[in-house]
């Protein structure tokens, strides 16, 4: 079953046709890597799906709902979380806090603990958000970074906290936008086994990455974008074989 399909997708910015005819099906519980040079669409893809940017035509569908024109709070709330090539995180709140920012979306105020409290105590709801930031970031290998300032990371570590964050939210589809840029082997391996943890728990993965190694390594099925066309797809030793891909996106 499709978790996210996307038909006849275009985006245009102001005459330059970044996505051009995107149909893209993503299979519930796959880690799906979208691939290609600089350029080439794939962060707009994600911007597109989250809803930071409209499409210009087209449609995006989320499981059997159309979420084309659904405003991106909303399709947080439907289960689609993602991270950002630059972590996005708040460097002079503390690492807990910034993941318990992710929970905003599956929390309502609790108007009666916010009134009546006694100074200095928390409330049940704010005790349960604490709880299940900590958790999350425990999940990630960032138990003992919880009270430091977001500032003090190192970046690895940046990327595991706004990945915590996005987790938070318990997505069913998490889009992971170069989450090892910048990063060498060890840090890299690191990422890797965090993320099949993460598919193990039944969330669905895409992937944009430059790094070619770690795609062919952890990738269900590969999506190959160049000047916003798809020019090849299919299983990773497929995709690194596609004589079009070894010309677009490897130089050869």
């Amino acid at each position: 079953m499709d978790i996210l399909s996307t038909n006849r997708l275009v985006k245009d910015f102001s005459g330059v046709r970044a996505l051009s005819d995107v149909n893209v099906a993503v299979k519930k519980g796959n880690i799906h890597s979208l691939i290609g040079p600089n350029g080439s669409g794939k962060t707009t893809f994600f911007n597109v799906v989250t809803g930071l940017v409209p499409v210009s035509e087209g449609r995006i569908f989320f499981e059997d709902t159309e979420i084309t024109a659904i405003r991106p709070h909303k399709r947080t709330k439907m289960g689609i979380s993602r991270t950002f090539q630059i972590p996005q995180v708040i460097p002079d709140m503390t690492c807990l806090e910034n993941v318990m920012l992710g929970l905003h979306c599956r929390t309502k105020m609790d108007v009666g603990g916010t009134l009546f409290r006694l100074p200095f105590s928390s409330s049940f709801q704010e005790k349960s958000i604490k709880q299940r930031a900590f958790e999350v970031m425990k999940s990630v290998g960032l138990r003992r970074s919880a009270g430091l300032p977001a500032r003090d990371l190192a970046w690895v570590d940046e990327q595991l906290l706004q990945l915590a964050r996005a987790l938070a939210i318990e997505p069913r589809l998490l889009l992971l936008d170069e989450p090892t840029a910048g990063m060498g082997a060890s840090e890299t391996e690191k990422i890797k086994k965090v993320i099949k943890q993460i598919r193990n728990t039944g969330v669905t993965i895409m992937l944009v990455a430059h790094d070619i190694k770690l795609v062919m390594g952890i990738s269900d099925w590969v999506t190959v974008l160049n000047f916003g066309r798809i020019i090849a797809e299919g299983s990773a030793e497929k995709v690194q074989k596609d004589q079009k891909v070894l010309e677009a996106y490897l130089g050869q």
